[in-house]
């Protein structure tokens, strides 16, 4: 198994390792893939530097990535082995063998579990950031995004909510210029002047170390100092096809493949240490041929190690059933308004991590019938009006129950259901069984619904037939 180094000691010759072994990772699934040994497999190559961002961090902060974050995870804490369960989706893995390759998650690390839909993470990471705002902490958050997905609805939706509140935020678009085989020259967000603030937005080149470093040390001491997130337009290259289903030989020039080379984060570093005289090529061709029986022998054993049972598929569907409580409410006569307004007033008063989140329910309105009313007025601290945005109330739910809050959120129609519909299934309901009962989201969605009875209008007269009714 591979042996890690703590960050806050990591000089580059011991980052380049761990470049090179992020490389010889992706080199050793591929080559188990053309032997039928796996299924599937999506390729860091090209963005290993990003992972510097992890020497960054503290303990306590959180990171987001995306399945290009390969060198991100590494440096982050995650072993090689721990990599290779997930690639064969074993029963250790940290899925328990539910989740694709590429899909990172470990709790013990706050490295959030991966969703499939592109950019899906941003809205909780978000979530999360707020969170550690409401708490006081010191901590911050890095979501990472590709540059295709820059162009998500929820995309715009996480960076609105983060610069709303100034969290502690920093958002990391890997621009590699592709979209599978679509070129986003045309339609990443970055490159259209004037659809964000470039008061938000640093660009930097992520295939440099020291760049990526001064880009992301500026990005995270300015959220720790409450200042509000920011946008870090990383500017890299995808040295490999999409993924293994894919051949980016038939959509790119040669000459552009090769010229991609030339900028090979890995190679730009070594060139750079071996020139300030830090690294020789005897002991770079040493390390890699180290790297590489050491991802080989981590890949042996995860490839023995036991599968997923079957009879297990159901596990982690749902929490623990707890015992009915009784009602915090008296017996007496009152309307179904006034007791959820009296058991929300009292579950307030129990707890500071019970944060209301909805359109409309801060006094003086107190909600659009009437079930949150007092309650801002009352707790002004844990409860907000949200934008008339439903993925960001869904989103930011995920992410505070998923940090350790717990988030009472209201939708205000239930016919608004849909726009959160991505949330809901992509993460609300697929957390806790993806990831194998690690991570968890307890938190509490409401949406009135009947709220207006239906009444027949009068009989018509003989003879006549009337179908119409009125609402009241």
């Amino acid at each position: 198994m591979s042996t890690l180094i703590e960050p806050a000691s990591m000089n580059k010759v011991e980052f380049l390792r761990l470049m090179m072994l992020s490389r010889e990772g992706d080199r050793r699934e591929g080559i188990l893939l053309r032997q039928s040994k796996g299924w599937f497999q999506v390729s860091g190559m090209g963005h290993e530097a990003i992972g510097a961002l992890s020497l960054l961090l503290e303990k306590d902060d959180w990171l987001y990535p995306y399945y290009r974050d390969r060198s991100l995870c590494l440096t982050r804490g995650l072993s090689n082995k721990e990599l290779a369960l997930a690639y064969f989706a074993k029963k250790e893995a940290s899925s328990g063998g539910r989740q694709m390759p590429g899909h990172y998650s470990s709790r013990k690390h706050n490295i959030a579990s991966v969703c499939t839909p592109t950019g899906g993470g941003l809205i909780p990471a978000a979530g999360t950031a707020w969170s550690m705002r409401l708490q006081g902490k010191n901590n911050v958050v890095i979501a990472t995004v590709g540059d295709a997905a820059s162009r998500q609805g929820e995309f715009f939706e996480a960076i609105a909510f983060a610069v709303q509140e100034d969290l502690p935020v920093i958002f990391v678009i890997e621009d590699n210029k592709y979209g599978i085989s679509t070129p986003t020259e045309k339609f990443f967000v970055l490159n259209k002047g004037g659809v964000l603030s470039e008061d938000h937005v640093v660009k930097f080149d992520g295939r440099k170390i020291d760049e990526v470093l001064k880009a992301g040390s500026d990005a995270i001491a300015k959220a720790r100092r409450g200042e509000g997130p920011t946008i870090l337009w990383a500017d890299i290259d995808r040295l490999a096809s999409h993924t293994s289903s894919d051949d980016h030989r038939v959509y790119r020039e040669q000459e552009d493949i090769d010229a991609m080379a030339d900028r090979d984060p890995i190679v730009l570093l070594r060139d750079e240490l071996m020139e300030a005289g830090e690294l020789t090529l005897v002991q770079f061709e040493g390390m890699k041929k180290e790297i590489a029986n050491e991802v080989y022998e981590d890949y042996r054993s995860a490839e023995a190690a036991a599968d997923p049972d079957g009879d297990e598929v159901m596990n982690h569907m749902w929490g623990h059933t707890l015992p009915p409580e009784k009602p915090p409410i008296e017996p007496g006569q009152m309307t179904m308004v006034e007791a959820i307004n009296t058991v929300m007033h009292k579950a307030l008063g129990t707890s500071g991590d019970i944060i209301f989140f909805g359109e409309d329910i801060e006094d003086p309105k107190g909600g659009v019938f009437g079930l949150t009313k007092g309650l801002s007025n009352d707790f002004p601290k844990q409860v907000f009006n949200s934008p008339l945005a439903e993925a960001t109330i869904v989103g930011t739910a995920v992410g505070m129950s998923s940090y350790g809050m717990k988030p009472v959120f209201e939708m205000q129609f239930v016919d608004f259901i849909a726009p959160a519909w991505n949330q809901i299934t992509t993460n609300l309901s697929s957390l806790r069984w993806r990831s194998a009962g690690e991570w968890k989201t307890p938190c509490v969605l409401y949406a009135p619904y009947g709220a207006y009875p239906r009444r027949r209008m009068p009989q018509a007269s003989s003879g006549q037939r009337s179908t119409a009714t009125i609402r009241t």
